[in-house]
């Protein structure tokens, strides 16, 4: 959602016609000061038309900020004099909405995984407090005058919730164009020397957070499944934190000695990881998009993904997807990749031209649309 954010509002400032500030800072962790400015990105600027940007920030006191600062801010600055449009770009702080005084409203939804995690009822007071909150918030959702939404199947979620899929809009996230062109000063061995891996190393690569629904124990099963088949494969995991319980899954896997864990990164560094491996494997049970695999498509690598959700619409042809929660599967989809050549050929020619359908100056383009039609 952070690298939503970023992107959005600096190719609106760049592209379109549309004056932005923002109620609160927008995280740089994946911003690259090469190509996008870290310092422009931080700071709000005068509001005459524009968008007011939402988004979370991992500290103690994140409820407060989430619940009271926040809304503050809102009250302050959504109203007609400060700006034309307010735009949350985070469904988790749909909330806000209700501090808006006459102006148009958009809310990003990018899952409904609040309202999953509601109709789970999971027993103890702080989750119950927690799902009161949620509750509070997805019911917020219903106040804008209109959506934004990344793919066809997110849509569809969405419709089915509000009761109808009026006002909708289906625009999908962007790739980096250093994601096409990878820096030539960096060779795929200097990757791989950065990361560790040998050079004879088959590099297994999970990008994002290791929450739940991301599946990893069944990219460390398919790992282990691999070297017991005399693959020499490997373990890379960017931009997750292991958990105590991941890591002793890693142990009893015998995996310690070859799995490598990023969990931040730079821009360059992700850029790099897609260099250096062999194969995504993301196995995700919920995506309302998976931006890593268009990254991973873009930069030339082969990916495995579920069929579950989103993921089968991003990937289209482009990907091996595979259903069901069972390892095999994905073994099987290893297996074909590191031993069949023109498989592998196949899908990188095929993610290389999806992936270029996916450009954030059209996300910002199509957002700008959004903006026109309410106010």
């Amino acid at each position: 959602m952070d690298r939503y954010a970023s992107r959005l509002l600096h190719y609106l400032k760049a592209d379109t016609d549309w004056e932005v500030s923002t109620a609160s800072p927008i995280a740089g962790l994946t911003v690259e000061p090469a190509s996008l400015n870290e310092r422009e990105i931080r700071l709000s600027g005068p509001v005459r038309r524009g968008l007011e940007q939402v988004s979370a920030i991992k500290e103690p006191y994140r409820y407060v900020r989430r619940y009271w600062s926040y809304p503050r801010r809102v009250r302050r600055l959504g109203r007609p004099g400060r700006g034309n449009v307010v735009h949350v770009l985070d469904h988790t702080y749909a909330h806000v909405t209700r501090h808006v005084r006459n102006l148009p409203v958009v809310i990003t939804v990018h899952d409904l995984l609040p309202l999953l995690t509601i109709r789970a009822r999971a027993p103890g007071f702080r989750r119950k407090l927690r799902n009161r909150l949620l509750s509070y918030t997805i019911d917020s959702l219903e106040r804008a005058n209109a959506w934004i939404v990344s793919t066809g199947w997110m849509k569809n979620e969405l419709a089915a919730w509000l009761g109808s899929d009026e006002n909708i809009h289906t625009i999908p996230y962007g790739v980096d164009d250093g994601f096409f062109t990878p820096d030539n000063r960096l060779t795929r061995e200097d990757a791989r020397r950065q990361l560790g891996l040998p050079g004879s190393a088959v590099a297994v690569l999970h990008v994002g957070s290791l929450v739940p629904r991301k599946n990893f124990p069944a990219v460390i099963g398919a790992v282990a499944a691999l070297r017991q088949r005399n693959v020499e494969a490997w373990l890379v995991q960017v931009g997750g934190r292991l958990t105590p319980e991941l890591e002793a899954l890693i142990g009893e896997h015998q995996l310690t000695d070859v799995t490598v864990s990023r969990e931040e990164v730079r821009e360059s560094e992700l850029r790099s990881a897609y260099r250096a491996a062999d194969v995504l494997l993301f196995p995700s049970l919920y995506e309302g998009f998976g931006l890593p695999v268009v990254e991973a498509m873009a930069s030339g690598l082969p990916t495995v993904t579920s069929a579950e959700s989103a993921l089968k619409e991003v990937g289209g042809d482009a990907t091996i997807q595979v259903s069901g929660r069972e390892t095999r599967p994905y073994v099987e989809a290893l297996l074909e990749l590191i031993g069949n050549h023109e498989t592998r050929r196949g899908l990188i020619e095929r993610g290389r031209e999806r992936a270029r359908r996916y450009r954030w100056s059209e996300t910002a383009r199509l957002t700008a649309e959004v903006y026109r039609s309410i106010v």
